[in-house]
């Protein structure tokens, strides 16, 4: 990327899917513009086709050659962890590691799609309680299984903070944090291995954002 560059991020004003990608763009100290679409204005500029695939987030390269407009969370985030070295570009296996669990992270994001669209509250909360107790527990262990595969480094992927890392770690919250009716924030606690990379996580991102924020 050019240092004339400008780089521009759309996403709603909570973190979701575009947190890691901010949080990747400012470890590597890469300016961007963080552009909030409130969600009342969202499907108005969904219907007049200002978003590639009609979704959140999307992501601006402008140069003077023109604008690059991608969209793809994961797509954006390999992109933002390429510039900020949190994205191996010469190890394959590696790669791959951080890409399956980037697909992990999107697999539990779309179990979670049909509870968020539902109105009804009874039916929500009933699917929350399958979720709570069957689905969501399986997909933790194969998480659990991936970082014991990974020789239990507190990282995903090698012994490096990675893109991986930042996609979990916000899918993680987003579970836990009490905001999603019916799912308990004690949901992950009897799984150790991912309890233990994620107190790593939580310690190694925010120092590593506050490093950037100081340079």
């Amino acid at each position: 990327m050019g240092n004339s560059a400008r780089l521009r991020l759309y996403y709603f004003p909570f973190p979701g899917r575009a947190g890691p990608i901010r949080d990747a763009l400012r470890i590597g100290q890469i300016p961007f513009e963080d552009i909030h679409i409130p969600p009342e204005q969202f499907q108005k500029k969904r219907a007049a086709g200002e978003f590639p695939f009609g979704g959140l987030p999307v992501f601006d390269i402008e140069t003077s050659a023109g604008t690059v407009r991608s969209a793809q969370s994961n797509a954006i985030l390999r992109y933002a962890g390429r510039l900020s070295r949190l994205y191996t570009e010469d190890d394959y296996v590696q790669a791959l590691k951080i890409d399956e669990a980037l697909d992990l992270g999107e697999d539990i994001n779309e179990l979670l799609g049909p509870s968020l669209h539902e109105q009804d509250m009874d039916r929500k909360l009933a699917m929350r309680k399958v979720l709570a107790e069957e689905t969501l527990p399986y997909w933790a262990n194969c998480f659990e299984r991936l970082l014991m595969t990974n020789g239990n480094t507190g990282y995903i992927a090698g012994k490096h903070l990675s893109i991986a890392d930042l996609k979990l770690y916000w899918v993680i919250d987003f579970l836990t944090n009490e905001s999603l009716d019916g799912i308990p924030k004690t949901l992950l606690d009897n799984f150790e291995a991912v309890m233990t990379w994620r107190k790593n996580i939580t310690s190694v991102r925010e120092a590593r954002l506050a490093a950037a924020e100081n340079k």
